[in-house]
Formats: structure tokens, sequence, C-alpha cells
């Protein structure tokens, strides 16, 4: 609480700092109003096709072997932040749910996927939308420059706005804070499966898809698959298959999940349980971003051994010291208890993750989030 307190009183003296001292900035940034929007009625039809994927997902996963199941972190975070989707489920509520989709990244209650609530609080004050503009965006955008990118690659880190997202306009492009280096991460990770025609990318937890979004974008053709939890899995489907409506997609429920899909379809959603399906060294690339931190160390230790199997490479973003404690005492994994198979892997790199550290403009050194990725070794492959 104390630490709150002072980022939020750095802010607001950093927000007057730069009312008082305006300096001419190089690209125009205007920070997204954050007004709920209606959803379209046009849309009605690819509304229903998500809520039976839900729906689907909601019926199965009380079958989840204990194993897979949420620790008390997420499954109280679902309980009450997503309450809403969850009511709209229940009451058979299309109207509803719906809604939601339209504007999860515009939602009142944090959502743990987006800065969300950080954004819709400082964009109503004159002082702290001073802040968020010339800190927080303006240094990402600074220090996304120092990658190697000039103002006219602005594109290439404009993001989609489905989901009602909050951000700011920069000369035009609109961005979130993770635009810029889920941006640069896929550029990195883009270098080890380019050569390949069609790769296979599997995500775990992969929140609502910004990563995916830079992934996918770099290939004409490729096969994106993500497991996660039922709430947040919606989200990404909704949102990636808005951002690529022409990419053939499979929903959990539509048909069953089989390992000759990844060569008929282009975008696949499925819950965390059918990573089982996955065949040896399918996967090209498979992500995952924070969640593994997030789960309970049995749950971690049971993906990390099935990415094992799959995985030609892995790339991880996770703590190296700090854990998270549950419930019932049992505690969440550091990176380096992580079981990988070094006979199998060597690693590539491991990295402090940049954007974690500095996210709100001001370096955290309690967001240790190391970026790390390990590639099959060539005795193996």
């Amino acid at each position: 609480m104390i630490k709150k307190i002072i980022v939020y009183i750095n802010a607001y003296v950093a927000g007057i700092f730069k009312l008082l001292f305006k300096e001419k900035n190089f690209v125009e940034i205007i920070i997204k109003d954050p007004k709920k929007i209606e959803p379209s009625h046009s849309e009605k039809v690819f509304f229903e096709r998500l809520f039976i994927f839900y729906r689907n997902m909601k019926i199965k996963e009380i079958n989840n072997p204990e194993i897979i199941k949420p620790s008390s972190l997420w499954q109280n975070h679902i309980n009450n932040d997503y309450k809403f989707l969850i009511d709209s489920f229940k009451e058979n509520n299309l109207e509803n749910f719906s809604f939601f989709l339209n504007n999860f990244g515009n939602w009142n209650n944090y959502l743990g996927i987006e800065h969300n609530t950080l954004l819709k609080r400082y964009s109503k004050n004159f002082i702290l939308k001073s802040y968020l503009k010339n800190e927080i965006f303006l240094k990402h955008y600074k220090i996304w420059k120092d990658f190697g990118y000039e103002k006219k690659d602005l594109n290439k880190i404009s993001t989609p706005e489905f989901g009602n997202q909050l951000g700011a306009y920069i000369d035009g492009n609109f961005v979130t804070i993770g635009s810029f280096f889920n941006q640069i991460i896929s550029k990195i990770l883009l270098e080890h499966i380019k050569h390949k025609s069609k790769p296979i990318i599997c995500d775990l937890g992969g929140g609502y898809g910004k990563l995916g979004y830079f992934l996918i974008k770099n290939f004409e053709d490729s096969c994106f698959i993500d497991f996660d939890i039922p709430e947040v899995l919606v989200l990404a489907a909704y949102y990636l298959m808005s951002s690529f409506p022409n990419k053939k997609t499979l929903l959990f429920g539509e048909k069953e999940f089989e390992k000759k899909d990844i060569e008929n379809f282009d975008l696949i959603f499925m819950p965390s349980v059918e990573i089982t399906k996955m065949g040896e060294n399918s996967v090209d690339l498979f992500v995952n971003k924070n969640s593994l931190g997030e789960m309970r160390s049995d749950t971690a230790k049971f993906y990390i051994e099935k990415i094992n199997y799959c995985s030609k490479i892995f790339f991880h973003m996770n703590h190296n010291r700090i854990r998270n404690v549950f419930d019932n005492k049992d505690k969440s994994l550091i990176s380096s208890e992580y079981p990988i198979d070094m006979k199998k892997f060597d690693l590539v790199f491991d990295y402090p993750d940049l954007s974690h550290f500095i996210y709100t403009g001001r370096y955290d050194s309690n967001n240790d989030i190391f970026m790390k990725l390990f590639k099959i070794t060539q005795k193996t492959n």
C-alpha cells in the first residue's frame, strides 16, 4: 500500500511538472477517451458463435482434473472481476456477453491482462493524464526507438482497438502500453522461426492475444493455438478473430481437437487441458508470458512437462525471485525452478524484461520479469 501511494504521489508531481514546464514533443500523443461502446448488431452471429464457445468451455470445466484448476489467486480474480461475464453465461444473456467482449479493454475491474484500471484512472484527471502522456507513453516510445525504429515505423506497433482497448494515439497510430515491447519481442522470436513455411505457434495463458497479434501478423500462413481458462480465452478469440477475419478458426466444442487440425486451421482456441493432445516436437514456438508464475507449483510443473514434450522452442517471461503465495499456503515456482528438460534444450538467452520494470514510467524492481528462450539442441533436432 505504501509503495502504491508513493507511485501515485510521484505521478501527480511529475504530471504537474510536465504541465508547468511543457516540452514540445516530436510526436503527437492523444490519450483515448475511456467511454463504453455498444456492440454492433451486424456482429450478432459472431457473438453468438463466441457465446456457444464460452458455454461449451464452462460446461466442460467442471470435469477438469484438479491439477489444472486455477490457483486461488486467479480463481478469486475470476469470481470477482469477471462476474459480469460469468453471469451472462448463467443467465444465458447474449446481450451482456456481447457488451463485455466489446468493452473488456475498458472495463471498470482489473482483468489481469492489461493496464485498464490504471489507464482509466489516469485519463480522467488532467494532472495524471499529463503523466500518462509525457512519462508513460512518451518514455515507452523513446525506448522503442532505441531498438532501431524511427517515427515512420509507428505503423509496426499500431494495435487493433477491438474490445475498446485503452491507450493513446501516437501520430494517429493507436497503441497500448504493451504494444511497444510486444512488437519488440515478436521481432526477436521471429528470427528463430522465420524460415518456417507455416510455423505452429502455441501460447499458454496468452491474455487477450496482444503478443499473439504481433506474432501472427508476421506470417501469411501460420497456425496459432491458444490454451487458457475460459474467461480469458474467449477474449483472445474475440480479439484475434476480429483482427484477422480471414483466418480459418477452430473454437472448442465445434469439433474434437485433433493433431491434424494444425494443418487445417489458422487460429485454434482451446481450454488448457487440451494441451495434452499436442504431438511430440509438433510446436515450432511455445510462448508463456507471466501465467506460469501465477499457477500452483504442481500445475506449473504439469504444463512445463507438456511443453517439454511438444515444443522445439520455448519462450517464457516470469518472475525470477518473487513468488505468489496462495490461500492454501502453496507457493508459485520462480523461473529457476521450472523443470525445463536441459537434455533437450539449450538456453539461448536470459534477460530482464525492461517493459515490466518501467511500465508505469519509473523503475520498479518488484516487477522482476525475465525473458528466457530455450531451443531444441542440434542433436535432438
